[in-house]
């Protein structure tokens, strides 16, 4: 079995509302074994957040996914270099996505979420908040000054900076003020799939000029505007796509499997709608005549070299 890195899953959500139903003990009783079914070493364990909760909201998920990890012993969370390669079925490298909670103390908030581990962050979902603006917001609005020191202190600590839900006038301004890492965890290509929450080839190339990743997506309506067309198939035409256009160097897997929201089976593709199935993808690459040593690298390798470089050691 193929080991896969994920660039994004919606964990932090997941253990909340599990919380809210009584259960403890979530990462090994409803994360740990459809993850490992599928070959996922790695997990970018993001706290979700859609844009009305507060600063005590996001301190309380993030606080949350920690003492969940804590009590999972086949779990770790990752804070080093070596971290990511010790012995433990499943590395969750914690990230935030959207920043709405950081209305005011941006420099001090942002500290706090470096603290806490927080290694990838996008400073908004789809919505605009104080920081910047999402795809459903405003075209003509990008980011605001305490979104420019937000991006400029996420620089300075070495934080990711995720750009997969920024509209395209917050992703060139984060492009201008960001000093530091660069990634779109969960994003297809614009021209493949006509959607807002893919990427143009002029913002491809320039996270690939930064030296930054972009985790391919598996939700249908990102895959291809046509339902029918919503498989494996046309998932892989994506990293073809951005195999010619920027080169292999720069693809990894942000799969956002939704299997805890409801109904969320019928957004993914049809032949790949949970972590347990992830391993379609590494045959499905084979199929399409990807050599062994581009599947290591789309399917881990890129990702794993990616995210070490900014952990301390």
């Amino acid at each position: 079995m193929m080991k896969l890195f994920d660039c994004h899953g919606d964990t932090g959500y997941a253990v909340m509302k599990r919380r809210k139903e009584g259960m403890r003990d979530i990462i090994t009783k409803d994360q740990l074994t459809k993850r490992t079914q599928g070959g996922f070493s790695w997990l970018c364990a993001a706290s979700y957040f859609e844009g009305h909760e507060n600063w005590a909201d996001m301190q309380a998920m993030i606080l949350a996914l920690h003492e969940e990890l804590a009590l999972c012993q086949d779990a770790v969370l990752v804070k080093t270099q070596e971290d990511l390669m010790c012995d433990a079925k499943l590395h969750a490298i914690c990230s935030v996505e959207g920043m709405c909670g950081i209305d005011e103390q941006v420099e001090e908030r942002i500290h706090w979420l470096h603290a806490h581990d927080i290694k990838i962050a996008s400073l908004a979902w789809n919505e605009e908040n104080a920081l910047a603006t999402g795809v459903r917001g405003n075209p003509e609005r990008g980011l605001s000054e305490m979104g420019k020191l937000a991006v400029k202190s996420m620089g300075d600590l070495d934080m990711i900076v995720d750009v997969s839900h920024a509209n395209e006038k917050s992703f060139w301004d984060i492009i201008r003020h960001l000093n530091g890492p660069i990634m779109a965890t969960h994003s297809n290509a614009r021209a493949l799939c006509d959607h807002p929450r893919n990427l143009k080839d002029e913002q491809l190339k320039a996270i690939a000029e930064r030296q930054g990743l972009i985790g391919v997506v598996c939700c249908g309506a990102f895959v291809n505007t046509d339902p029918t067309k919503r498989d494996v198939a046309h998932f892989i035409e994506h990293i073809r796509y951005l195999k010619q256009l920027i080169g292999i160097e720069h693809i990894a897997l942000g799969l956002d499997f939704m299997d805890d929201y409801p109904n969320s089976m019928d957004t993914m593709l049809v032949d790949l709608n949970e972590p347990s199935r992830a391993q379609t993808i590494i045959q499905a690459l084979r199929d399409a005549a990807f050599s062994e040593e581009e599947i290591r690298r789309i399917a881990y390798e890129n990702a794993l070299s990616f995210v070490k470089q900014y952990l301390p050691c």
